[in-house]
């Protein structure tokens, strides 16, 4: 700035700054969703300032308007209580956003039927105690545990590392024809899986004809629960039978399914099945062999139902296939529920054929494995899991 008087001039000069960011909005995401009581989901809040801008740092209170329907912590997890509505307030610097909270009752109990086998809650690391064997060095977090429990089984990827800080826990069970498993699960904000269209792989569930100690990658039959994580979460089931596969009648893959019922059940003899993906390829001294089913994306990427790093309520079951005049029936049961909506639902599946009629279900394993290495350093916890029978509640 410049003043002039008879040919004289003085100057100041002047900064002009923009005015401070205020506070004018805060968004909250999503603005709404639904909770089954007992679980959780997650919130976001974002701040923004007068000019539409995102304000980072600053401080954001939690509150809700029905406290016995819902609650809601410092860090925007909201946890369903019972069955009703509420309101989800955050606030900033006297500015505040919503969202409305459904809570629905948990499903109701399926009918009798289902025995239990055995359950761990995993509240503290004397696991050798309970019926496991092998790997019982289970890493035991406090930090992270469903309601109403102290603590939960951490699996910890470093990065590169195949297997995690804890694993290969394995448990018998009283020899059936039906398996059924469930368990909360939660994993790490970055979890991200293999970060291929594969694995990682998670439980296992072995026969009456595989040893105590054989590992989970030739089997008589080895039924895999697992997720694949493609920007999302998607349920896997695979069973593999590679000590079954029969290599007397030619090159592999071979379809022998009217030939033999000595000969495996997956791609590397033939399926019975349709619409469900197989693979057979040589692993070197031996071939696998398996079948897969996989269901849509579950686990979600982002805050709101079905998010990664909230605990969600998994359920599997199988019913082996039955055994007519020695030969093998497509009539086994595939199933899998998350947050309890059945998502695969399959009454046509060959676990076994005429050449295992007495083959049975009796060993359960904890082996989370990623073949390529961790992409990342990630987590997984497990809590309150439980193997029957049938569907329990």
């Amino acid at each position: 700035m410049s003043a002039t008087s008879s040919g004289k001039s003085g100057t100041s000069a002047i900064t002009v700054t923009a005015a401070p960011p205020v506070v004018t909005t805060v968004i909250v995401a999503p603005t709404s969703a639904s909770v089954v009581a007992g679980s959780t989901v997650t919130l976001q809040a974002t701040v923004k300032d007068q000019n539409g801008n995102v304000i980072s740092g600053q401080t954001i209170t939690w509150s809700s308007d029905n406290t016995p329907v819902a609650t809601v912590n410092s860090s925007g997890v909201v946890t369903g209580v019972v069955a009703g509505s509420a309101t989800i307030t955050a606030t900033s610097s006297g500015k505040s956003g919503t969202a409305s909270i459904t809570v629905t009752a948990p499903p109701p109990p399926p009918p009798p039927g289902g025995t239990l086998l055995f359950e761990e809650d995993f509240e503290d690391a004397n696991i050798s105690s309970r019926g496991w064997y092998d790997n019982t060095n289970v890493l035991i977090s406090t930090a992270e545990h469903i309601a109403g429990s102290t603590a939960s089984a951490q699996y910890h990827f470093l990065t590169g590392a195949t297997v995690p800080t804890s694993s290969s826990q394995r448990h018998k069970f009283t020899p059936s024809n039906s398996f059924y498993l469930s368990y909360y699960v939660k994993y790490s904000t970055n979890w991200v899986g293999s970060g291929q269209a594969y694995q990682p792989h998670e439980f296992y569930t072995l026969s009456t004809l595989d040893g105590d100690y054989d590992g989970p990658s030739q089997n008589f039959l080895d039924v895999y629960v697992e997720h694949n994580y493609q920007n999302g979460g998607r349920p896997r089931i695979a069973i593999q039978d590679n000590k079954s596969v029969n290599y007397s009648y030619g090159a592999l893959p071979n379809n022998l399914i009217a030939v033999t019922e000595n000969r495996s059940v997956g791609g590397c003899n033939g399926m019975v099945e349709s619409n469900i993906y197989s693979e057979c390829f040589n692993f070197g001294s031996y071939w696998y062999n398996d079948k897969q089913l996989t269901g849509p994306v579950e686990f979600q990427p982002n805050p709101g139902p079905g998010y990664k790093n909230d605990w969600n309520f998994v359920e599997a079951y199988f019913q082996l296939n039955t055994i007519v005049n020695g030969i093998g029936q497509a009539d086994g049961v595939v199933q899998y529920w998350f947050n309890g909506t059945l998502v695969i639902d399959r009454h046509d599946i060959l676990f076994r054929t005429g050449a295992h009629p007495t083959l049975q279900f009796t060993q359960f394993l904890i082996a989370p494995y990623i073949g390529d290495g961790s992409p990342v350093d990630q987590s997984m916890w497990i809590d309150n899991l439980r193997v029957a029978t049938g569907r329990i509640p």
